[in-house]
């Protein structure tokens, strides 16, 4: 067995050397003739890159309708698509799937009162009741945080709409906050109100949901952001990560004079009233946990870009949202990233300039820009050669691959596998996201890490399904599932000839997830 792992991470190295980055493919004669001919021939790579990997359904489907049309179905999905019945009611009534208001002002009262209390008693017994108290309020905290992460594996396993669950991940990856403090409770509504929604619409719309967020205000200090006490760190990361990208043209002092635009947008977690004098009173602004407090803006004028942004209320920051969605280097910051994250490390220049010209003729639309990019020859090439699986793509997709129609009832076994692979969900502490280029996951530990994930999973991760005792469990025949039929042609000869080899099941199923023709899409 060490022989054929060995011989199989050697294989993996050589593979990801292998891997192109995105260089001029010849010109498709007809972009929807071509996307068809490519998806039969590679049917498997064309579904990891448009969701989380390929699984029997969506096979299926691929071969009734044809790429195009799927395509067509992925980019305008239903508003709620279904869910197996099962997955349904595991994620009915979750604490995290209400509202926030109607939850967290509550639970930061409890903690506010306790600590009060803790304070108020000193050394007493009373104090060191209060302190048992706010370790269970924490312990709450973590269970939320927990639901929600849980949530949102369910979601990208079973959810039928691959493309914006995928996609969703990555604006929850180009926008990060981080799960740490009271932001982790609060990540559902984040992944399922802020992101989901607007994931395959307007980047404006986008862009303005993430900047009205509580999340995003709480975890880059825009709540701390007032006139008088300047904080620039949302306003920095906003123009560098979340729109013009390094190197666009902006300066240090637009970072600092459009801090002083956005103060006054903050975050009330407790419901309180907004206290101000009576010539303001017409100015305050709430949307859910999100206030803007006009007493704390600076309204003198400020040149942001070139462009005088002036205003006492909410609608300057509106401004902002404006100026920063139609600037071209967004548009051209944005479109890169998505094509490295959906194509290849080093895209095409020539791909992503197309993608640019249908963002700036179709307003930001990101379906519109998706579908630039995935009828592309770049894109309908790329497909013969292999894109390397980050951690979350790499578990979700060996999780649809074998799940074989269980129903996961316990996602935690999937949270330990993505923090031992270095991609913990929701775990990133800096503002600038996990890393897209898939060189940054191809290390020797990384590769040996994944065989083990790949033999848990392999051996029918018990954990995950408690649906047999552990010693009675049986592991899934992937051999004869629908995915691994569907991508055996296209096995180099290693591959094919190692796993022939393997007569134990649980071997051959964990060699088949660690290979590199897996780890590669």
């Amino acid at each position: 067995m060490p022989a054929l792992l060995g011989a199989l991470l050697c294989a993996c190295f050589a593979a990801r050397a292998a891997v192109g980055g995105g260089g001029s493919a010849p010109a498709a004669a007809a972009a929807s003739a071509g996307l068809d001919a490519a998806a039969r021939a590679h049917p498997v790579a064309f579904l990891d890159r448009l969701g989380w990997g390929a699984d029997g359904a969506q096979l299926r489907e691929l071969q009734d309708i044809g790429a195009t049309r799927f395509l067509d179905a992925q980019l305008q999905p239903p508003a709620r698509p279904a869910l197996p019945a099962s997955i349904a009611r595991s994620l009915a009534g979750l604490t995290v799937d209400a509202p926030l208001q109607q939850w967290v002002p509550s639970l930061v009262a409890q903690q506010r009162r306790i600590r009060m209390q803790a304070r108020a008693d000193g050394g007493s017994p009373v104090a060191s009741q209060a302190q048992a108290q706010l370790a269970a309020v924490r312990r709450r905290h973590a269970a939320l945080t927990r639901e929600a992460m849980a949530q949102q594996l369910l979601l990208d396993v079973y959810a039928p709409d691959q493309l914006q669950q995928r996609l969703s991940w990555f604006w929850m990856n180009h926008f990060n906050v981080f799960r740490g403090g009271f932001i982790g409770p609060m990540m559902a509504d984040y992944a399922q109100r802020v992101i989901a929604p607007h994931a395959l619409g307007h980047f404006r719309d986008l862009l303005r949901a993430t900047m009205f967020s509580p999340q995003m205000l709480l975890y880059l200090n825009n709540a701390q952001n007032a006139r008088g006490h300047i904080n620039e760190n949302y306003a920095r990361e906003v123009m560098e990560l979340h729109t013009l990208g390094v190197g666009s043209g902006y300066t240090q002092a637009d970072v600092t004079r459009l801090a002083h635009v956005l103060t006054g947008l903050g975050v009330d977690l407790q419901g309180r009233p907004i206290r101000v004098r009576p010539a303001l009173r017409g100015l305050v602004w709430r949307e859910g946990l999100v206030v803007f407090n006009p007493a704390r803006h600076d309204p003198d004028p400020e040149v942001v870009l070139g462009r005088v942004l002036q205003g006492p209320g909410v609608d300057e920051i509106e401004q902002v949202v404006t100026l920063l969605a139609d600037s071209p280097a967004t548009a051209r910051h944005v479109c890169f990233e998505l094509a490295q994250y959906f194509v290849a490390d080093r895209p095409d220049p020539a791909m992503v300039g197309s993608m640019v010209r249908t963002w700036q003729r179709s307003d930001g639309d990101i379906a519109a820009v998706l579908r630039t990019m995935f009828t592309s020859p770049q894109f309908i090439a790329s497909l013969s050669r292999p894109q390397f699986k980050d951690p979350m793509r790499y578990v979700i997709s060996a999780v649809r691959a074998s799940l074989h129609g269980r129903t996961i009832r316990n996602p935690r076994p999937m949270l330990g596998m993505l923090a031992r692979l270095g991609e913990p969900l929701y775990g990133r502490s800096t503002p600038d996201g996990y890393p897209i280029e898939g060189a940054a996951w191809d290390s020797a530990g990384q590769l040996g890490t994944r065989f083990r994930v790949a033999r848990q999973l392999g051996a029918g991760a018990p954990a995950m399904f408690a649906s047999a005792p552990r010693g009675r469990m049986r592991a899934p025949e992937l051999a004869q599932g629908a995915v691994y039929l569907a991508a055996r042609p296209s096995l180099r000869p290693a591959t094919a000839g190692t796993l022939a080899r393997v007569r134990a099941r649980v071997q051959w199923n964990a060699l088949w997830l660690a290979s590199p023709e897996f780890m590669n899409d």
